[in-house]
């Protein structure tokens, strides 16, 4: 019986969704208006003509209040107390990275650079015709949220701040260019992860990665254990000058892609072979020895090869002057790497940016909703372990 009434009605949401179009909108909509009920009654502390002395407020009325989602428009009927002090959670949990993705799309449409894919797109998500007020009053109101949390202070140290920067194409000035996003994450002390800032620049080099780390002392940033980042010389250079103190490890995965890069095909996979088991070791003085002999046997191979990779031997082994258990997590870039795919994943959408403030602002906005989400999840490090670092430099 239960299976001839799963059947039954899979069959009729199936009829709805074909017969009615408008199902699935109409649906949320009237989710979301039962959740407004139920919310507005929590505020006020009772129900409907319900007499209580738990009682807050009292109802007066309701407003209707449009919200665009990826179903379509749709209209809520918003309660109203007679003080008007409630304002509901549904609002506020409508995603900034939303209105960035959508705006992003708005764009292209309302600049003229759009495409007859990009019209339908856009429509389907909005559920309504592109105007350019509703594109206006979009970028007024994202802006000033991701301004101001671009601008939040920050703690004055953090254990680990992980750099790295992802080439996306943007059109400027009739011509379809490659431009950087920036993003700099860290680790407190505590063991939870912040992401602290995101940036676009027309290349890496000293002078941006300078003026963004300018930025974060601007805001209360002073010092950092370690930094993970490529070995990228402007990069490493505006490093040196902001975190002198600091100790770099050039981020492993970075490294082995050069490394394969460098090397000749017929020696490519026996060398990776060697050098990932190298530092795999439990300690830094056997792994040295162990990558030195590599070295040596690399120069046979072709010399500069050979030399190259002894002079990084220092860069790619500083994690091994933290405490074991951080190893695994700070050796590499990782943590960025991935949030970094999950960009290019929502980028792709999109693949030109009409211009860098377009590109910036979507940017920002995955990266304050990161930032969240972090805010609530589990310690990435361990405390435990990142103080011994600071006991260690006491001592």
């Amino acid at each position: 019986m239960a299976q001839i009434h799963e059947v039954n009605l899979s069959a009729q949401l199936q009829e709805a969704l074909i017969d009615d179009p408008d199902f699935l909108r109409n649906l949320l909509q009237e989710s979301l208006q039962q959740f407004l009920e139920r919310e507005f009654s929590r505020f006020i502390g009772a129900e409907p003509h319900q007499r209580v002395d738990t009682r807050r407020g009292y109802r007066c009325g309701y407003y209707e209040r449009d919200l665009i989602t990826t179903v379509g428009s749709i209209t809520l009927r918003v309660p109203r107390d007679r003080k008007g002090e409630f304002s509901s959670e549904i609002f506020d949990r409508y995603q900034r990275s939303e209105k960035a993705f959508v705006l992003s799309l708005m764009q292209m449409y309302v600049q003229g650079v759009s495409t007859r894919k990009v019209k339908r797109i856009t429509e389907e998500l909005c559920g309504v015709s592109v105007s350019k007020s509703l594109v206006s009053t979009l970028v007024e109101n994202l802006d000033q949220q991701l301004l101001d949390w671009k601008t939040k202070p920050l703690e004055s140290h953090y254990s680990v701040l992980y750099v790295d920067g992802m080439y996306m194409s943007v059109r400027l000035e009739s011509r379809v260019r490659k431009m950087v996003g920036l993003v700099i994450l860290g680790v407190k002390p505590d063991g939870k992860r912040e992401v602290l800032t995101a940036a676009v620049v027309p290349e890496e080099n000293e002078t941006e990665y300078g003026e963004l780390f300018d930025e974060l002392k601007m805001r209360g940033l002073r010092s950092a254990d370690l930094v993970v980042s490529d070995a990228h010389p402007g990069l490493k250079s505006a490093i040196a000058r902001a975190f002198p103190r600091s100790a770099w490890q050039r981020c492993l995965v970075h490294f082995l892609r050069n490394l394969g890069g460098k090397c000749p095909a017929r020696h490519r996979e026996e060398m990776l072979g060697r050098v990932k088991g190298a530092l795999q070791l439990p300690n830094r003085s056997a792994a040295e020895k162990e990558l030195r002999e590599i070295a040596h046997w690399a120069q046979g191979i072709r010399e500069s090869l050979g030399n190259w990779l002894e002079d990084a031997i220092p860069e790619i082994l500083a994690f091994t002057e933290f405490p074991q258990g951080l190893w695994r997590r700070i050796k590499s870039n990782n943590l960025l790497e991935r949030f970094n795919g999950e960009l290019r994943r929502r980028f792709r959408v999109i693949r030109i940016f009409p211009n860098a403030k377009s590109f910036l602002r979507l940017l920002t906005a995955l990266a304050a909703e990161q930032d969240e989400e972090w805010q609530a999840a589990n310690r990435y490090l361990k405390p435990s372990l990142l103080n011994q670092i600071q006991a260690r430099k006491a001592s």
